[in-house]
Formats: structure tokens, C-alpha cells, sequence
């Protein structure tokens, strides 16, 4: 009898998994979204300073979540952090600035789950881009089906309901 254990999911090598997953979306979407250089941002590849552009993102881990939900009437783009793991205040940063223009434009909304570090580097992103003259909100969701609304110290995720906010 064999002490393999059978994989559980269909991963290449797991440190790749992100941007294995934007290179996939890349070759099956070419010619809606872009990669934002040296950062996981997706984009729409029509990108209107007319109207608010919404962004979101979060830890890899949730697909189609975020990337799956960009395009018209919809996300704007999206920023993926690691598995599980929160987007770089810089790469929430530097998508805000490619879908916003100083003191001109729509602006964006940042659509963040209630998870601890997505409601502090989108915040602290937030700030920032408004301290450079870019008109930049955010909203947390915290309505989900998996946890009750008391549960822990944080309460509901928001991974749920955002897909209905996307």
C-alpha cells in the first residue's frame, strides 16, 4: 500500500500559484485586462476616468474572486496578494493611480472584505491616494454565509457577500 498522499488541488508549485493564475487569465482574456508592471494587478483594458472605478482584491486563494469579476459593469481591476494573504499597500496603491487622476476623474471605490489586513493596507492605500489628490473611497463588506455575525473577534469575512458587491 502506497503512504502517497493524492493531491487536493491542481497546483504547478504553490510560491507560482499567483502568477501562474494571472498568466492564465492574461492568455484567456487578452484583450480585456492587462497586467499592471511589477505588481498582481489586473486591469480592464478600458479603463474611463468618466466614471468611478471600482477595485477590489484580497488573498489568492478564492478564485474567481477577484480577478474573475472585472469587466464592464463590474470591477474595474484587481489586486491579489498572496494565498490567504493580503495585497502590498504599494500594489493597492499603484492600482488606484492607474484608474484615477490627480484632482480630475470619477475617482475609485475600493470594495475590501472584513479581514484584518485587507481593512488595513486598502485603508492605509486609501489615505495615500487621497493625499496625492485622487478622489479614492472604500467600503467593507462583513455580510457572509460561512460565519455567524459574532463569532470571533472580527465576526462575518465579507467573502459572500462580496461577490454580490462586485
Amino acid at each position: 500500500m502506497s503512504s502517497a498522499v493524492s493531491p487536493k488541488k491542481f497546483l504547478n508549485d504553490p510560491i507560482d500559484a499567483v502568477s501562474e493564475l494571472i498568466s492564465g487569465l492574461l492568455i484567456q482574456y487578452p484583450n480585456t485586462i492587462r497586467k499592471l508592471a511589477n505588481h498582481n494587478v489586473i486591469l480592464s483594458s478600458d479603463i474611463s476616468y468618466d466614471k468611478v472605478n471600482i477595485l477590489s482584491g484580497g488573498g489568492s486563494g478564492h478564485e474567481p474572486s477577484h480577478a474573475g469579476w472585472i469587466g464592464k459593469g463590474m470591477l474595474t481591476g484587481a489586486i491579489l496578494g498572496g494565498i490567504f494573504a493580503s495585497p502590498s499597500v504599494a500594489s493597492i496603491l499603484a492600482a488606484i493611480r492607474a484608474v484615477t487622476q490627480v484632482n480630475q476623474g470619477k475617482g475609485c471605490l475600493l470594495v475590501v472584505k472584513n479581514y484584518t489586513g485587507d481593512r488595513l493596507n486598502f485603508g492605509m492605500a486609501c489615505e495615500l491616494a487621497n493625499a496625492e489628490g485622487r478622489k479614492c473611497s472604500m467600503v467593507v463588506v462583513a455580510d457572509d454565509s460561512a460565519l455567524e455575525r459574532k463569532k470571533g473577534v472580527t465576526g462575518a469575512r465579507g467573502v459572500a457577500g462580496t461577490v454580490l458587491v462586485h
